[in-house]
């Protein structure tokens, strides 16, 4: 039997802006969470494309990111955990991909999103940051979280978030994910 996840909230858990990895990271220790995946969302070039993203200031425009991590929760209509969408804090996959994507025959070859797919066990082992990505000389690109830091080996991100970085996870295009996750989709009507 699928477990009901709509009485989850994103305030129930940690969550600092503009970290999505460590958040996601944090999500996925909880029980109910830990047979799950973990999926950073990049492109080739340096941003991609999302919808109803929460930091767009204007939501029906895109916000460009150079990357994003959600959580998949496989569960008979597998859902999807995103802090940072104005959707329901999950929401089932094809839902979600129709809503937060947009068209690929719109977007120039570098902007396409790609999707790495992790088992959340594997990424809460593997995964180490030592925040160095969100630091300037002048500060920081973004308050960092409260939390300490995760890991102790500085930083493994860049073999996440980089389609040429093969050691973790599968690299997946749009349609593969849709294909491969979306079990409750049928033919023709989860595509954009």
């Amino acid at each position: 039997m699928a477990m009901d996840y709509h009485h989850f909230k994103r305030e129930d858990f940690a969550y600092q802006s503009a970290y999505c990895e460590e958040n996601i990271w944090h999500l996925c220790q909880q029980n109910n969470f830990q047979n799950s995946y973990v999926v950073f969302i990049f492109s080739k070039g340096a941003a991609f494309p999302m919808l109803n993203q929460r930091a767009s200031e204007h939501t029906e425009f895109p916000i460009f990111w150079d990357y994003h991590v959600v959580l998949l929760v496989m569960n008979g209509n597998n859902q999807i955990f995103d802090f940072d969408t104005i959707l329901p804090f999950n929401t089932d996959m094809g839902s979600y991909f129709r809503e937060s994507f947009v068209d690929e025959r719109l977007l120039s070859h570098k902007e396409i999103p790609l999707f790495r797919v992790v088992p959340s066990n594997e990424f809460v082992t593997l995964f180490s940051s030592d925040r160095s990505h969100m630091k300037t000389p002048g500060g920081w690109l973004s308050p960092p979280p409260s939390w300490p830091i995760i890991g102790n080996v500085g930083t493994n991100l860049a073999g996440f978030i980089q389609a040429k970085a093969n050691q973790f996870g599968k690299l997946l295009t749009y349609d593969a994910m849709l294909s491969r996750f979306n079990l409750s989709c049928e033919i023709g009507k989860c595509g954009k």
